[in-house]
């Protein structure tokens, strides 16, 4: 016997469909602190970026502004494991699961760095260059990568787009968003979340916002509300790892963060 499938039934499964879509990258709009990465050596102001190797599950940070300035490695708990200085004037850096890597952009012209790890995954053996030369929009862009094939760097205007495997210029996006928006955006950091339709990610300093954006078209498709307390800052001190949106504090010099996806 053949069971009629009414206009009902079609709308339940789609409802359904969208539920478990939508869960998988279901954003936490005010979340609240919950780890947290404290440097123990001394040197160094702006924390300027963090990645996560999913694998064995840890967090590695840098701080900007010489190679002598610190490197350091945490476990998932948000233990200090591991210490070294970046041995580049480093600003961005990723997790590079192709090469078994760290991978960062330099200030200005240093380039594109890979940072070789040891049998502990520890940045132990100094960096290699991957690119000379200037491949970012700007002298103190920090860079995500896509994890996949491209670098997104933020100017203050817009998105720039880089290839990983050429380090040129391959596209830009122009985000939708207000004057007022743009102006109170950090212009040297983005993160990349890797969420369909919320790719991009902004951090308004002044309001303590987080704005996500669609990489393909450059909408505004979500808004994460800081707490008050979060020490936002309008260059550097802003990352993305593992879910978490980071929040650096000079104070303290710990990277606070803030889960935003379930």
């Amino acid at each position: 016997m053949t069971r009629r499938i009414t206009k009902t039934s079609i709308v339940l499964i789609s409802i359904l469909f969208l539920g478990v879509f939508n869960a998988n990258s279901q954003t936490i709009d005010s979340p609240k602190a919950s780890l947290s990465l404290s440097i123990i050596q001394n040197s160094g102001t702006n924390g300027s970026g963090i990645t996560y190797d999913s694998k064995r599950g840890l967090y590695y940070v840098v701080i900007a502004g010489n190679k002598s300035f610190p490197m350091e490695v945490f476990n998932s708990k948000g233990d200090n494991v591991f210490k070294t200085n970046a041995g580049s004037d480093m600003r961005g850096i990723w997790w590079n699961k192709k090469t078994k890597s760290i991978e960062g952009n330099c200030y200005g012209d240093g380039g594109i760095v890979s940072m070789k790890l040891d049998e502990n995954a520890h940045p132990s053996l100094g960096n290699t260059t991957i690119f000379d030369g200037n491949h970012q929009p700007d002298g103190n862009s920090c860079g995500a990568f896509d994890g996949k094939k491209n670098i997104y760097y933020f100017d203050g205007a817009g998105i720039h787009v880089y290839s990983r495997k050429t380090g040129e210029l391959v596209s830009q996006i122009n985000l939708q968003i207000s004057n007022e928006q743009q102006e109170n955006l950090n212009y040297t950091s983005v993160i990349y979340t890797g969420k369909k339709k919320m790719e991009i990610g902004l951090l308004d300093f002044v309001n303590k916002k987080v704005y996500l954006f669609n990489k393909k078209d450059g909408n505004l498709t979500a808004t994460i509300n800081l707490p008050s307390s979060a020490k936002t800052h309008e260059s550097f001190r802003f990352g993305y790892a593992n879910n978490y949106v980071f929040i650096y504090g000079t104070d303290d010099r710990t990277w606070v963060g803030y889960r935003i996806f379930e």
